[in-house]
């Protein structure tokens, strides 16, 4: 199905070009001092985050560039360009912060590395695929990552991606659902059903990789898979997740 049949894929284009105007409330002059144990608890985590949120975006663009191109769908190529610009400002907000406090850069890190190829030749819909589960996750991890630290600063970061990445949800999960729901029922049924292999497993990765800022913001295992189940749920259906926590 050609993503011009999708409502609101020209407001999409509208909200992006607008929000790119959007810096947040970020009050950079604010001296602050995190601790030792603030440190410690969000060092190399968010490094980890820092380095995923920065990517040129090759393979995603160049997917939606041939899947606008077979379909002749507006806005998509436009659309693509203005989503990653505000990934990398989420990387360049982290990595000012980090500057400020002295806090090493990571260069590498195996989740990241992981993720990127999953990306890589895949197709427009797998790669949108592997990138709303991971911005799904982030939306829990930046709610905890807001309550590690005293940080007025990075308090504000973390508002400014929860809102761009609320955002960034919304639009893939239609973007999805849209090219999903032009599927016969057998093959929209294995879609969704690998989709929720590959968020079950991730979850677990984050957790694993992320649990000193995951608890100190008040998630245990249990309580982060249920929020993340809880962000998934919003994003793709109510009706069709109740199924799913029957199988679960």
């Amino acid at each position: 199905m050609a993503l011009r049949k999708l409502e609101g894929l020209k407001a999409w284009h509208q909200y992006f070009s607008k929000n790119r105007l959007n810096v947040g409330d970020i009050p950079w002059g604010l001296k602050e001092t995190l601790t030792q144990d603030e440190r410690r608890c969000i060092g190399k985590s968010i490094a980890a985050f820092q380095l995923g949120e920065y990517s040129e975006g090759r393979s995603l663009f160049k997917f939606a560039q041939e899947y606008a191109a077979r379909y002749d769908d507006e806005h998509l190529v436009e659309i693509t360009q203005l989503f990653i610009r505000e990934e990398q400002n989420h990387a360049l907000l982290l990595k000012r912060f980090m500057g400020t406090h002295g806090m090493s850069l990571s260069t590498r890190n195996w989740t990241d590395t992981v993720f990127r190829r999953l990306r890589k030749n895949v197709g427009y819909e797998l790669s949108v695929t592997v990138l709303i589960t991971a911005e799904i996750i982030a939306l829990v991890y930046y709610a905890a990552l807001k309550e590690c630290t005293a940080s007025v600063v990075l308090g504000k970061i973390c508002d400014k991606i929860l809102a761009d990445e609320t955002a960034h949800v919304e639009y893939e999960s239609e973007v999805l659902n849209c090219i999903r729901n032009a599927k016969p029922k057998l093959l929209r049924r294995a879609a969704n059903l690998q989709h929720r292999i590959l968020f079950f497993g991730t979850v677990l990765v984050v957790y694993r990789e992320h649990r000193s800022v995951l608890k100190r913001g008040g998630y245990g295992l249990r309580e982060f898979r249920s929020a993340c189940w809880s962000e998934y749920r919003k994003a793709f259906g109510q009706k069709g997740c109740a199924r799913i926590t029957a199988q679960a």
